[in-house]
């Protein structure tokens, strides 16, 4: 045989061995496997697009030694292609292969058992509800039955009871906590479940912020209550002069509160609130706020005044006395212009103001007071012109002692006549030293070194 009729041969065979190969695939079966969710499964054999009827359908366990399937044989597709397998007892794995004349196809296949009955109960801390399902899907009339697992408990939701068309049945609210058995049943199949029922908190009523605007807040099993109605009144116990202008009847807004006045004196009220046909109560003491830091100030206030209402007429006046006792008993910081420790005439603790605490002489002695000196730290004030040494020249030495002794008469009523006595004697001394040198001492009774 020639070489080119080997050649044309060779190729003549790739070519019929290439037909032949689009022959096969477009002859190939495809086979679908759908899965329902109540655990069946539809197989569906097409060719190019086309029901297969008359197919056969081979189902096998992939893994045979240890999974089992009850739907595993052969089945012929129908006239539209399909065959139906049952729901699996257990999760398997099967393959199937699909055969018509010479063209066959096959697939893997995850079978999964289905749910079958189920009960759910929901809301168990208010009204529960219980749902039932078979395979995923709500079962109507469905027979569901309640107990207490307790026979000493009691629960007003015990019996029994048939599911609406969402599968679902609705039981009371738990007066006190309690656990149930429920069991539904369908189909002669059942299921069971055993559930911790709450009590609700239910209408709830707090009174907040009491020494400001009380807010008033209204809750329904933790959650606000909008438009439920409050009522605030004096309470029964309150004094018979009390008043609060925040009395009345309100409705909460969106957040279940209402906003009351702030009281204008400390008041006892009662706060009623009623909602769906329950109501609660509550009593709360509304102070005014900041009383008790305006109290502690005016009973201070009373305390210094009795203090200087005791005080003995004494030369000098009683500044220094008043600041020392400022600076002892204040509950808070003693004023700025008190003396002793830590007041202005403390300082910073220097000699010459340590002469001006308690005990050393002046204190906090009134402005027109003499000193050991008789110089003021301020240019603008000094001592009276009569004042004792280091005081200026009197021009005018009768007039100024008869002013003195009047000041000294206005000040201490208890002196008077004592100090009338020792102006003429003072008048006479005066006289004699203008005489002298024009020069002139305090009188007697006058503050300062060598004074009265």
């Amino acid at each position: 045989m020639s070489k080119r009729t080997t050649a044309i041969l060779l190729i003549a065979v790739v070519a019929l061995g290439a037909m032949t190969g689009v022959a096969a695939a477009d002859s190939g079966l495809e086979v679908v496997v759908d899965k329902d969710a109540d655990g069946t499964s539809t197989v569906t054999v097409t060719d190019n697009g086309t029901a297969v009827e008359n197919a056969t359908v081979n189902v096998s366990v992939v893994d045979a030694e240890n999974e089992s399937y009850a739907g595993a044989g052969e089945y012929e597709t129908d006239a539209n292609g399909t065959v139906g397998l049952e729901a699996p007892a257990e999760d398997v794995t099967v393959e199937i292969t699909a055969t018509s004349g010479n063209d066959t196809g096959s697939t893997t296949a995850d079978l999964e058992a289905p749910d079958g009955l189920e009960l759910d109960v929901s809301n168990t801390d208010s009204e529960p509800v219980v749902t039932v399902t078979d395979n995923d899907t709500a079962v109507e009339n469905a027979s569901v039955n309640v107990t207490t697992a307790d026979e000493n408990a009691s629960y007003a939701g015990t019996g029994d009871y048939e599911t609406d068309e969402n599968g679902t049945v609705g039981l009371p609210a738990a007066e006190e906590d309690v656990t149930v058995e429920v069991t539904a049943e369908y189909e002669n199949d059942s299921v069971s479940e055993t559930v911790e029922i709450e009590a609700p908190d239910g209408l709830e009523l707090d009174v907040s912020n009491t020494d400001g605007e009380p807010v008033v807040t209204v809750t329904n099993d933790d959650e606000a209550v909008e438009n439920a109605s409050v009522t605030v009144a004096l309470a029964d116990d309150a004094d018979e002069n009390a008043t609060y202008a925040g009395e009345g009847d309100y409705e909460t807004d969106e957040n279940g509160t209402v906003t009351l006045a702030a009281a204008e004196e400390n008041v006892t009220v009662d706060v009623t609130a009623t909602y769906e046909n329950e109501s609660v109560s509550t009593t709360a003491d509304l102070t005014v706020g900041g009383e008790g830091d305006e109290a502690d100030e005016q009973a201070f206030g009373q305390l210094v005044q009795e203090f200087i209402d005791g005080l003995e007429n004494r030369d000098g006046g009683i500044g220094s006395a008043v600041s020392d006792f400022v600076t002892e008993n204040n509950p808070g910081n003693a004023p700025d212009h008190a003396g002793g420790p830590g007041g202005p005439n403390d300082g910073n603790a220097s000699d010459e103001n340590e002469s001006d605490a308690p005990g050393n002489g002046n204190g906090n002695a009134p402005d027109h007071a003499g000193g050991p000196d008789g110089e003021n730290d301020s240019d603008e004030r000094g001592p009276p012109a009569h004042a004792g040494p280091g005081g200026d020249d009197v021009e005018d030495d009768d007039a100024e002692d008869d002013d003195a002794d009047e000041e000294d008469v206005e000040a201490d009523d208890a002196e008077a006549d004592e100090a009338e006595e020792e102006d003429e004697e003072d008048d006479a001394e005066d006289d004699d030293e203008d005489d002298d040198d024009g020069e002139s001492g305090p009188p007697d009774h006058a503050g300062g070194p060598g004074g009265n």
